[in-house]
């Protein structure tokens, strides 16, 4: 996934807003988001099916993490998979200790990348690229690319920072719209930079394959979980909303408790 968009307790009735296109190549197969058992948890994710991880996802303490691909020269393909830093961290019960758990990984284990994880407490970017090094998120707007995080000096994270700046000025009514509206932005007409800077992809075998929006409210009225399967300009988002009270159903908790008691 390349683009992950941050509200982090930016309004009052919301601790975490997110807004993410996952960009890959178009002939690797994934599937949608379930409700999956691993390590003693119930976790809501997509999956990759050919290794085996995913690229976002939620446990049912209320925790979210996520992650994006950083460029490298030399991609090792005999590492070990980087969805399944996702798992991972999501086996953990807080942001804190899926921030430790990366912190105390062996170096070079994966390609490098960039993990968000975020609970009602705290949330942090992790950057894994021959050891960790963490950022410990304030609140406010953050994103999360395959640049450092919040690198107003890269292009895309750059622009990508004003228009979610924007978009929290404006409040969390209507706030889905507008990250949607943002997800499905790929340039102006005629611009000659690369297709990878737009946020929606279209680059041949490689491109924007499914999108994200996620509200998470103090109540669980507040809640929303939109996922589109394709790339948002030409894919309309599904509402797996009530896949969130699934969640905390099938893990026998209150809907979203660590999200919604943050004192």
């Amino acid at each position: 996934m390349c683009t992950l968009l941050v509200l982090h307790r930016c309004f009052p009735e919301a601790p975490l807003v997110i807004a993410a296109n996952r960009d890959e190549y178009h002939d690797r197969p994934a599937e949608g988001p379930a409700l999956r058992p691993h390590r003693g948890r119930m976790l809501l994710a997509p999956r990759d099916l050919r290794g085996g991880g995913t690229w976002l996802g939620w446990n049912d303490l209320g925790m979210f993490a996520a992650l994006t691909n950083r460029p490298s020269q030399a991609l090792d393909p005999q590492r070990r998979s980087r969805g399944h830093l996702v798992t991972d961290v999501l086996a953990e019960a807080s942001a804190k200790e899926a921030m430790e758990h990366l912190v105390g990984l062996e170096p070079d284990v994966h390609n490098p990348c960039n993990v968000f994880v975020a609970d009602g407490l705290a949330a942090y970017a992790i950057v894994l690229d021959g050891g960790a090094r963490v950022q410990e998120l304030a609140p406010g707007p953050h994103v999360i690319g395959n640049a450092d995080p919040n690198d107003r000096t890269h292009p895309k994270v750059g622009r990508l920072m004003g228009e979610l700046e924007a978009a929290a000025a404006d409040g969390v009514e209507g706030v889905t719209e507008r990250l949607a509206c943002i997800l499905r932005m790929h340039g102006p007409e005629n611009d000659t930079r690369s297709p990878l800077e737009a946020t929606c992809i279209h680059a041949g075998a490689y491109g924007t394959r499914s999108s994200t929006l996620f509200v998470r409210g103090y109540r669980s009225q507040e809640d929303r979980l939109l996922y589109a399967t394709g790339a948002p300009c030409t894919t309309s988002y599904e509402d797996m909303t009530p896949f969130l009270g699934e969640l905390d159903r099938a893990a026998g908790t209150n809907p979203g408790d660590l999200m919604r008691n943050p004192s």
